[in-house]
């Protein structure tokens, strides 16, 4: 069976190439990039474009000037803490307690794994612990007793009334009393019965008990009339936690960086402006001044005495619990958080990026762009610099001189203010990317095919396949083609690497695609973020993978060199 003319001419710059150790490493690390993008999605470790959370027992320590981040509680969240002579205890996520008696915290195993949302503790070492699906702990002495609850309730915080009772309160309104001698539970009518949220209750100087929730819902509960009344506290915004001082000083903190306070029990409640408008999670008073308010992405309010100030801290973690205990004080992290800018680590190979978006999997779906640009590109190049030069060459007189005057006018074009000009009056698009490199990439191929054709159409076999009749467009493509085919592969290999420069370059200035990732793309979102100068993970593995790429495909054409050039040949 006979080879076809194409065939032909690719097998004997294949050869060529397996002889080049330089193209065979050239010819492997390309081959390994295109898996790479063939397979993208497989050898992704997350989403490209999500954006990644993580969840941990924070701790934040205050220092002189700012919170510092402390080590942390191990792998869950914590939700609740509270103090108690020496003792401590903090509550969290899947069954998480922690205990400290006057050294470093210990875990704690409780019989349950549910969510624990709060915790009261009493002088002699009592603790009551509620959380999701009507949990209710008893911590007597060292041993945790479970309370059976009367509905699977989430139950969201907890305060006693006395040493024998304390008051719970849920996310869909439930107001219960526990007996802790007997371990029975009361449920109390609300005021409202809406199924508003309760979130926080804490007990007031003069022995009543205040909760808050959603929508400024406010109840105050008494005890001796065992019977729960509304309150209004001058708030319509979801209130989050309520902290009341032994001597009366009251702390509301809430949504959109609310912060109503009380600064005795004669007094009314103060709505004070917050520099911030970020929701608040938790707050603490003392009856001697101070108070603190902590909250969402890390923000910690102080109050001086005048006006609430932004405290630096060291983490943007979310923080939902403090633990004030004198001159110690503690802001306790909960909710999942953006892994913003964390170097590499075993869940995040290369890193994130400001958005907690995993950057090797973005290196890897940016193997994508910057293969389909390379080949499409350096295919339409050679397709349209080919045809030139043939036409050119082979015709000669007024056609020669009409394109290659247009290949100098061409030169003459710079290539970024060319590509500028295309998006401005389109859209950035990877067709416009694709069309800015043919568009001019296309001239420097057309110039050596014209002057191998020049040279070839006046050989014999082409004056013989002239004189036999055949038409100039077959003896353009059936005999002067194929004569330059080892030409055009070195042009091909040449420039799929100065395409994929070239993508990378339009990328980088933000005129690549503006909803696909490139490595051109990932650098640009480094140099917008202004964290490419200290993020070194964010700028190092795209700027290697664009220059191994680049290199692997001149290292190919380094060989067809030796094709292309007879005078190479002789000298091997």
């Amino acid at each position: 069976m006979t080879m076809p003319p194409f065939l032909r001419a690719a097998a004997g710059p294949l050869k060529l190439m397996l002889q080049d150790r330089l193209a065979v490493i050239g010819l492997c690390v390309l081959s390994f990039i295109i898996a790479m993008a063939l397979f993208a999605p497989l050898l992704s470790t997350h989403n490209p474009r999500h954006i990644n959370e993580i969840e941990d027992g924070s701790v934040l320590t205050r220092g002189a000037d700012v919170w510092e981040l402390a080590d942390s509680l191990g792998p869950l969240a914590l939700n609740d803490a509270d103090s108690a002579g020496a003792m401590a205890l903090i509550v969290g996520r899947q069954g998480t307690v922690w205990s400290r008696e006057g050294g470093t915290w210990e875990r704690v195993e409780v019989p349950v794994e549910a969510d624990l949302n709060a915790v009261a503790l009493q002088p002699d070492g009592s603790a009551l612990v509620v959380g999701a699906g009507g949990t209710v702990l008893l911590r007597e002495g060292s041993a945790w007793r479970v309370i059976d609850a009367p509905a699977p309730a989430n139950l969201q915080s907890v305060a006693w009334i006395d040493e024998n009772a304390a008051l719970m309160v849920g996310a869909g309104e439930e107001i219960w009393r526990l007996d802790t001698v007997t371990g029975t539970i009361l449920e109390i009518d609300s005021p409202v019965g809406r199924g508003f949220a309760l979130r926080s209750v804490a007990r007031d100087s003069d022995g009543t008990l205040l909760a808050i929730g959603e929508r400024g819902l406010a109840i105050r509960y008494d005890p001796a009339t065992n019977e729960a009344a509304l309150e209004r506290l001058g708030s319509s915004r979801d209130l989050n936690h309520i902290h009341i001082a032994p001597g009366g000083a009251a702390l509301v903190t809430g949504e959109r960086g609310t912060l109503l306070r009380r600064d005795s029990p004669e007094e009314r409640w103060i709505t004070d402006p917050a520099p911030d408008t970020r929701a608040l999670r938790t707050g603490w008073i003392g009856d001697d001044g101070r108070a603190v308010a902590a909250g969402r992405n890390g923000i910690v309010m102080e109050w001086d005495g005048g006006t609430w100030q932004i405290v630096p801290t060291e983490s943007e973690r979310h923080l939902r619990a403090l633990l004030i205990e004198g001159d110690s004080w503690l802001a306790l992290g909960s909710d999942r958080f953006v892994t913003r800018l964390a170097p590499p680590s075993r869940e995040h190979w290369f890193g994130t990026d400001h958005l907690g978006r995993d950057l090797y999997s973005q290196n890897v779906h940016g193997s994508r762009i910057a293969l389909l640009v390379g080949f499409l590109g350096a295919a339409l190049v050679v397709l349209i610099g080919t045809n030139v030069g043939l036409i050119a060459g082979y015709y000669r007189g007024r056609t020669e001189t009409i394109l290659m005057r247009t290949v100098d006018v061409m030169y003459g074009i710079p290539f970024e203010p060319f590509a500028l000009i295309l998006v401005l009056l389109f859209q950035p698009s990877l067709f416009i990317v694709i069309l800015a490199v043919s568009l001019l990439t296309w001239r420097t191929v057309a110039r050596l095919i014209r002057s191998q054709v020049l040279s070839l159409r006046e050989r014999p076999f082409v004056k013989a396949a002239r004189v036999a009749g055949a038409s100039d467009l077959r003896i353009m493509y059936l005999h002067i083609f194929p004569n330059v085919m080892p030409l055009v592969f070195l042009e091909l290999a040449i420039i799929v690497g100065v395409s994929i420069i070239a993508e990378a370059t339009l990328s980088f200035l933000g005129l690549g695609p503006p909803h696909s990732i490139s490595w051109g793309g990932i650098l640009h979102d480094a140099r917008l973020s202004g964290a490419w100068r200290t993020a070194w993970w964010w700028n190092l593995p795209p700027g290697i993978f664009i220059m191994t790429t680049v290199l692997s495909v001149f290292f190919i054409s380094r060989s067809l060199e030796v094709v292309a050039n007879p005078r190479l040949r002789a000298r091997q």
